[in-house]
C-alpha cells in the first residue's frame, strides 16, 4: 500500500497552530521555539542556501549552511526544500508567510521585522505541504574579526596582507545569519591600504610603520580595529574583544599566519591560543 504524504489546508494549518500556541508571523513573545532545518510538518527539509561567502551562516565559504538559529534583519539568504519520502519529487513553491515581515524576491528572502515568520511550502492546488518558521532578531553590535575570533587591536608586518570579517549580534549575543552591506575604511591608508572589499569583509595591506584605524560601519552600527604596522619581521600582538592581556604571534610578510601565545608578567608562556570576548574561540554566541 503506498504513503500518501501529508497535505494540510490553509484553514485547517491556521486552527491547528493556534491550538498548540502557534502562529504564522511574530511569536516573539511566544514560548514556541521550533527546531531549525526540518519542516515542522514532518514532511521534507528546508535548507538553507547562503548568497555569498560573507553570510556568517556558511564559514568555510560553502553555500550551504547549518540552518541558523537567527537571521539578522536585513540579512538576505535562500532556502531550499526536500520531500523525506521521495527526493526526487519536484520542490514546492516557497512563499513568506507574511511579505511585509519577510519579502521574496526572485529566489531570495529579505527578513524585514523581528520575530519569526512562517515560510510556507506550497503545492501547485496552493495546499500547504510543510512549513519552517525563520527568527529574525535585530543587530545590535558589530565585531570585526580575523579566522572567527573577535580582535580590537592588530599587529601586522610590513608588507603583508590579511582579510577582516565584520558580523553581527543581538542582544542575546548570537551572531546573526544573513548577507549584509557593511562599509568599511581605514583612517590612514599610508599605514594600511584597504585592497579588497566584499559584502562583509575587508582585506588590508601593511604600508608603512605606524597605527591606524580601520571601520566597519552597518548602518548606524560600527567596529573599529585598531591595526598597527611594524617593520621587518617583528613580533605581531593581537588583542581580543575584551581582554586586557596581548598575545604574541611571529608571521611573514607573504601569508600573515600567525601561532599565539599569552605571555605574562613573569615572562613564562602559556600556548593557550587567541582567544575572543568569552574566552574561546567560538563566536556564535548562543547559536548559529
Amino acid at each position: 500500500m503506498s504513503k500518501r504524504t501529508s497535505v494540510t489546508s490553509r484553514p485547517l494549518l491556521l486552527a491547528w497552530l493556534l491550538a498548540l500556541g502557534g502562529c504564522f508571523d511574530d511569536c516573539s513573545s511566544d514560548p514556541y521555539d521550533p527546531q531549525p532545518g526540518p519542516g515542522e510538518l514532518g514532511n521534507g527539509e528546508f535548507h538553507y542556501r547562503c548568497i555569498g561567502e560573507d553570510d556568517p551562516a556558511c564559514p568555510d565559504g560553502e553555500s550551504v549552511g547549518n540552518f541558523p538559529a537567527r537571521v539578522a534583519v536585513g540579512g538576505r539568504f535562500e532556502l531550499d526544500y526536500t520531500w523525506n519520502e521521495d527526493r526526487s519529487r519536484p520542490p514546492p513553491d516557497l512563499r513568506s508567510g507574511s511579505a511585509e515581515r519577510l519579502a521574496l524576491k526572485g529566489e531570495i528572502f529579505t527578513a524585514l521585522a523581528a520575530g519569526y515568520t512562517a515560510v510556507l511550502a506550497l503545492l501547485p492546488d496552493s495546499a500547504i505541504g510543510d512549513l519552517i518558521h525563520i527568527h529574525a532578531s535585530t543587530p545590535t553590535e558589530v565585531a570585526i574579526q580575523h579566522q572567527r575570533v573577535d580582535y580590537t587591536a592588530y599587529t601586522m608586518a610590513e608588507g603583508s596582507e590579511l582579510q577582516f570579517d565584520a558580523i553581527t549580534r543581538d542582544d542575546d549575543d548570537y551572531v546573526l545569519a544573513g548577507l549584509l552591506d557593511f562599509t568599511f575604511e581605514a583612517a590612514d591608508d599610508g599605514v594600511v591600504e584597504v585592497v579588497g572589499t566584499g559584502k562583509g569583509h575587508v582585506i588590508l595591506r601593511a604600508r608603512t610603520a605606524g597605527t591606524t584605524i580601520v571601520r566597519a560601519s552597518l548602518g548606524e552600527l560600527a567596529a573599529e580595529l585598531a591595526v598597527t604596522v611594524e617593520s621587518g619581521e617583528a613580533p605581531l600582538t593581537t588583542t581580543g574583544t575584551d581582554s586586557d592581556a596581548t598575545t604574541d604571534a611571529t608571521t611573514d610578510a607573504t601569508t600573515a599566519e600567525t601561532t599565539d601565545a599569552t605571555t605574562d608578567a613573569s615572562g613564562t608562556t602559556d600556548d593557550t591560543g587567541t582567544t575572543d570576548a568569552t574566552g574561546t574561540t567560538d563566536t556564535t554566541g548562543g547559536a548559529l
